[in-house]
């Protein structure tokens, strides 16, 4: 090696003869093509591994670019626009998802309020959750606007849905003049037979409101709809029934695991049909039916929903004695927490993942 070193090192130096000359050509070539080889194999090497690394879409580009120089054949030209499609589409797929994960809000995050609103003796509440309000009812006509008004002061401008659970006056009287108030999506109620649909000036009215918004009334039905991040499930009798009552439409309304059931004048005889139907009635709050007669709410019933809260609405010295003794004795027996309108006034619920919280006016 200390040889050939000073062999290269001298090699400006004229040779001494023609063997030795040839000899250093063989070795310089030998080295420089050695050097050559170790060099490729180094750039080879890396080559490969930065073309495994490279993204899948950067690889198809390249094929649909070198295929078009060679003139490729038009079904390689179809597999690279394929390729590209798919590629598009996974892209698409991932916004999406993103968009989605962004803006779907946890389930510990969501939030209800429910207002049973003291409306004397009728029933009429409110529910919001997500920016999305709903009404079930309405009381009786009232010239002093209690209902609309409580409304506006908390900023609700327009219904997604109003319910309608059956077209007795303590429920619907008010609803002319509401749909008259506020904007509705979707309004919802019972048909029933028409032996029994109500010839009072009220119910045309407030039907003539439903067609004046442009709606149609939507027949209650076993139904499931959307407010905010809350499910609303709507329940019907599937018997035929005797008295108006029993066609109230049953509504439930969960959110972040917290539910309330929503009765109207339902009575034992709706109460048996309902519970035959194998639904889910159980919820944290119940409004009591048919404001605490003694025609509803039996000791099946209310252990099928097991309560932790109760709510009667009915008016003070209301000319019925509701609600009644036997019914408020099943009904001590099974909830733990009765609220009554004409004693507490309205009563609000804020539900959460977190609990209930109950305010009462009185």
């Amino acid at each position: 090696m200390q040889q050939n070193r000073n062999k290269l090192g001298g090699s400006s130096r004229k040779p001494e003869s023609s063997g030795g000359s040839t000899q250093l050509i063989f070795i310089g070539v030998g080295l420089i093509v050695l050097a050559l080889l170790i060099f490729g194999a180094l750039f080879l090497f890396g080559r490969g591994g930065d073309s495994s690394s490279k993204p899948e879409s950067t690889s198809s580009g390249e094929s649909t670019a070198e295929s078009s120089l060679q003139g490729t054949t038009q079904t390689k030209a179809s597999e690279g626009s394929s390729s590209q499609a798919q590629t598009q589409k996974a892209v698409t797929t991932s916004a999406q998802e993103q968009d989605s994960s962004q803006s779907a809000k946890p389930e510990a995050d969501a939030q209800m309020q429910v207002h049973f609103i003291d409306v004397g003796q009728g029933d009429c509440t409110l529910i919001t959750c997500g920016g999305e309000a709903m009404l079930v009812d309405s009381g009786e006509r009232d010239d002093g606007d209690t209902v609309i008004n409580y409304i506006k002061k908390l900023g609700v401008k327009s219904f997604k849905y109003i319910i309608v659970t059956h077209p007795h006056t303590d429920h619907m009287g008010e609803m002319p003049d509401i749909l008259k108030a506020f904007k509705t999506q979707y309004f919802i109620m019972p048909k029933v037979p028409d032996s029994m649909v109500p010839t009072i000036m009220r119910y045309e009215k407030m039907l003539k409101q439903v067609k004046a918004q442009g709606l149609s009334v939507t027949w209650s039905s076993d139904a499931s709809y959307k407010l905010g991040s809350a499910e609303v499930r709507t329940f019907t009798p599937k018997q035929q029934q005797e008295d108006l009552n029993n066609y109230s439409t049953l509504v439930k309304v969960t959110c972040a695991g917290r539910s309330v059931l929503i009765t109207g004048d339902c009575e034992t005889a709706e109460e048996k049909d309902i519970m035959s139907q194998k639904f889910d009635l159980r919820a944290d709050v119940l409004k009591i039916a048919h404001h605490g007669s003694y025609a509803a709410s039996s000791y099946e019933f209310l252990e099928t929903v097991v309560p932790e809260y109760a709510v009667i609405s009915c008016g003070k010295d209301n000319d019925y004695g509701h609600p009644h003794d036997s019914a408020m004795k099943r009904i001590r027996k099974k909830v733990k927490n009765i609220y009554i309108t004409k004693d507490n006034g309205t009563v609000v619920f804020d539900c959460s993942a977190s609990g209930i919280k109950v305010k009462a006016q009185r």
